[in-house]
Formats: C-alpha cells, sequence, structure tokens
C-alpha cells in the first residue's frame, strides 16, 4: 500500500473511532428528541434550544482559544517532561478563570435570564446551566489530552459514560418524573460530573503546580486569535435560534430546532472527521506527500457527506412522520420543522469542507486569519437571515438558506487565501462532477411526486454504483476502502 493509502487508512480510522464516539455523545439528541417532543410543548422546547447555544458560546469563553494553543504546542512535542508541563500551564489557567467566570454568570444571573428567555418560567431554572459550563469548563482539556495523544478507545469511553447517565436521568427525570427544562439540565449536571471523574486520571498525570509565563504566552499568543473565528461561527451555527424568536415566537424556535436536530446528522460526521483531523494533519505536516494526502481526503470526506445528504434529506421526513400505533417520532405540531432539513445537511457538508481547508492556516502558523474566515461567515448569515424574514418576510427556511450561504462563502474563501501561502491540489474536477450528480440525485424523486419514497430509496442506493460512471471514484477504490474499513481493527 502506498504511503497516501495508509496515511488516509489511518485517518479513516480514527475517524471512526472518534466518530462513534460522537455518536455516542450526539445520538443522545437523537434519542431524546421523541421524549422532548411528546413531553415538552414547543414553547418549553423552544427555551431548551435557546439555553443550549449559550451554552455552547459561553463554552469558547471558558476555553478563550486555550484548546487550539494546547493541540498545536502539545501534539509536535515529542518530550514527556516538556508535555506535562504545557497540560499543566494550560489546566491551571484554565481553573482559575473557570471560577471567576463562574461567579460572574451567577451574580449577572437575573439579567442574563430577562436578555435570553424574556418572561418565560424557565428563567427559575436557568441558574443549573452556569453548574453545567463550570463542570464541562474543567474536564475538557483533560478528554482533549486523550485526543491529543491518539487515544480515541480512551476518549470513547469517557462519552460513553456521559451518555449513559444523561439518556438515563432524562427518562427518569423528564420521561417518568416530569420535571421538563429543569429534569433536562438536571440530567447535563450529573452526566458532566461523570464526565470530569472519568477523565480526572488525565489530571493526575499530568498536573504539576508549577508556572512558565513565557509558555503560557505562547500559548495565548497562538489560541486567543481563534477566539473571534470560533465565537463567528457559534453565531453561525446558533444565532439563527434568537432570531427566529425575535421575527416569530418562542414556539417557532421549538418547532425549527425539531427540524435542525435531525439536520445535524451530517455533524456527526464533521465533527468525528474534525476530532480526528487536527491531530492527524499536524502528525503528518513534514511528510513528502503530505498535500496529496490531505487533497484526496477532501474529496473522499465530500463523497461520504454526500451520501449523507441524500439519504437523510430524502429518507428521513417520511419515515420520522409516519404513524406507528397513533404515535409518531415527529408529531404534527413539529412537523413543519422537517422543511428544514436539507439546508441544515448542506451547511453542515460546507462546514466540514471549511474544516478540511484550514491546513494550510495552522501548519504555517496564521490562524490570526480565522476571525477573517468565519466572520464573513457571520456577516453572510446575519445579512441573509435579516433581509429574508426582515424585509422579504420569509419563513424560518430563511435560516436554513442563511446557514448554507454563510459556510459555503466562508470557505471559498479560506480556500482561496489559503492557496496563496500553503497551496494544496485539491480534486476540483471531481468535486464538481459530483455536485452535478448530487444535485440530480437530489431533485429526481420530486419529479414524479406519487412515487417520491420509492424514488428516493433507488436514488440512495443507485448513489455509489454512480460514482465510477461519472469519472469521481472508480469501483476499485470503493471496494479497497470498504476492505480497509471492515478489517480494521479500532484503536
Amino acid at each position: 500500500m502506498s504511503s497516501v493509502g495508509a496515511n488516509i487508512k489511518k485517518m479513516a480510522g480514527n475517524t471512526l473511532v472518534y466518530g462513534l464516539g460522537n455518536i455516542f455523545n450526539r445520538a443522545i439528541t437523537f434519542l431524546l428528541l421523541p421524549l422532548y417532543i411528546n413531553m415538552m410543548t414547543p414553547v418549553e422546547y423552544g427555551a431548551l434550544n435557546l439555553i443550549y447555544p449559550f451554552l455552547a458560546l459561553m463554552n469558547v469563553v471558558y476555553m478563550y482559544g486555550l484548546d487550539a494553543g494546547f493541540m498545536r504546542f502539545f501534539i509536535p512535542e515529542k518530550d514527556q517532561q516538556r508535555r506535562q508541563e504545557i497540560f499543566s500551564i494550560v489546566y491551571l489557567s484554565i481553573l482559575v478563570t473557570t471560577a471567576i467566570i463562574t461567579a460572574v454568570l451567577f451574580l449577572a444571573k437575573a439579567p442574563l435570564s430577562s436578555l435570553l428567555l424574556g418572561d418565560d418560567p424557565a428563567t427559575s431554572v436557568f441558574a443549573l446551566a452556569f453548574i453545567i459550563l463550570m463542570l464541562d469548563g474543567l474536564s475538557f482539556m483533560p478528554v482533549l489530552y486523550y485526543r491529543s495523544i491518539q487515544k480515541p478507545l480512551r476518549y470513547v469511553s469517557i462519552i460513553f459514560s456521559e451518555v449513559v447517565v444523561n439518556l438515563g436521568l432524562n427518562v427518569l427525570l423528564v420521561g417518568f418524573w416530569g420535571w421538563g427544562l429543569k429534569g433536562v439540565l438536571v440530567a447535563n449536571i450529573s452526566s458532566s460530573l461523570v464526565k470530569l471523574l472519568f477523565a480526572s486520571p488525565a489530571i493526575f498525570k499530568n498536573l504539576h503546580f508549577t508556572w512558565n509565563t513565557r509558555l503560557w504566552k505562547d500559548l495565548m499568543k497562538f489560541g486567543l486569535p481563534t477566539v473571534p473565528a470560533v465565537l463567528f461561527a457559534m453565531v453561525v451555527a446558533l444565532g439563527d435560534r434568537f432570531l427566529i424568536k425575535y421575527f416569530f415566537d418562542q414556539a417557532t424556535v421549538g418547532i425549527y430546532s425539531a427540524g435542525y436536530k435531525i439536520g445535524m446528522i451530517m455533524a456527526l460526521m464533521v465533527t468525528a472527521f474534525r476530532f480526528a483531523w487536527h491531530p492527524f494533519f499536524l502528525s503528518l505536516a513534514d511528510q513528502e506527500n503530505a498535500k496529496e494526502t490531505f487533497a484526496r481526503i477532501l474529496t473522499l470526506f465530500v463523497i461520504v457527506g454526500s451520501f449523507v445528504f441524500l439519504l437523510v434529506s430524502l429518507l428521513a421526513p417520511p419515515v420520522l412522520t409516519m404513524d406507528f400505533n397513533g404515535k409518531a417520532i415527529i408529531t404534527p405540531q413539529y412537523a413543519d420543522g422537517l422543511r428544514i432539513v436539507p439546508l441544515i445537511l448542506l451547511a453542515y457538508l460546507f462546514q466540514g469542507v471549511y474544516v478540511n481547508l484550514v491546513v494550510g492556516m495552522y501548519l504555517k502558523k496564521k490562524t490570526y486569519l480565522a476571525p477573517l474566515f468565519t466572520g464573513t461567515g457571520m456577516v453572510i448569515n446575519l445579512s441573509t437571515n435579516l433581509i429574508l424574514m426582515g424585509v422579504l418576510d420569509f419563513s424560518f427556511m430563511a435560516a436554513g438558506i442563511a446557514a448554507v450561504a454563510s459556510y459555503i462563502g466562508q470557505s471559498f474563501l479560506l480556500w482561496f487565501v489559503s492557496r496563496r501561502f500553503y497551496p494544496i491540489p485539491y480534486e476540483g474536477t471531481k468535486l464538481i462532477k459530483l455536485a452535478l450528480l448530487v444535485g440530480i440525485l437530489f431533485f429526481l424523486p420530486q419529479l414524479i411526486p406519487g412515487q417520491a419514497l420509492l424514488i428516493s430509496f433507488v436514488v440512495v442506493l443507485a448513489y455509489f454504483p454512480l460514482l465510477p460512471a461519472v469519472g469521481v471514484l472508480s469501483m476499485t477504490q470503493i471496494k479497497t476502502a470498504a476492505r480497509q474499513l471492515i478489517s480494521r481493527k479500532a484503536g
């Protein structure tokens, strides 16, 4: 096997294992969706989907770029003592700031809850979110440590334990005891505590109470510029909920979020890929054929992502709304939200393209450019939403259109700029052919409305056999990849 093939096989294996962990973590979103939909009104579910984006945005503040700095300095370092020093500086810094930020949040509880939720009754349990943030802040670095030393099985075991606790307590507190939103947040607190406990061996092994100001400044110099970029990205991914509440109401937020959760199936793949991708390309950068490997991986990523797009967008809505003895996974009051699914899938696919393209920016230490790219995406997202919702009176579908436009825009800009200092020979012709094929397959079922479901099944089954016909991937490559992935032993 060529070195390029061996590298891709290693990347695919790590992605599968990290993907398993990410599936455990994200699966709770899908497993609990029927529970939430049947036990919560759209208004209450809307409140939950305003609190969760707040948590995601604050997680970035709690890390303030030290996660990116840690990976950049820790992974290439070979000396174990130096690695422990890097871990210690990062964790001690986060430990102190976590205590300060959490205290500030508790002091500002009243204005924050009013700003986020208005006069909704959910404001009474809002402070529970601060405890989740504190525990996640303390556990994030130990979990990241296992990713950085490429111990995917350890990572999966931690995430699996977190998910089991979260799922079990949600069923008990929300499903049986009827605690609603309060039950969701209490379950999250408990699962975050379990995650911290299971990841704590990394702390005991590596943490030393020493300080190196120069090293801390170097870590901050690399990591801090990534914070605006990540915050901009969060606004693109999560800000639509607040805009929908402003232009419509909280119940519409709940309906939209139910459909959005289905579209986030693509996010499973993207996040799994990202977890494996950063350690992979940082460790591969010095190899002679690195750029060829990076280009090939982008093509393979888009091929797999396009399959997920067709599978979910064509088959999920009719299956999820089917009546099973008077019950449906997506109930009628939430069914309108399924219209957003194809757009959210497509948006996350382009987010995955962006993740692929960050290689040059990281390897050439030009992370100060990141806010330019994600900031462009945020401007496109907000302006598109404001024009479509505020001026043209579009429905919540405007949020999906804006998400797709923003990820395309920032991905194109990243590619255009990074090719000047780290050109990678991406397989543009194959990607264009693939886009045309996917477009035709997606719209084909709509041309025969009476047989749409049957045609959708045929389209999904025909996708991979059609790839050799359009010159995107040979049948030999498909068979080889399948054998490699099946035969590889995880870890």
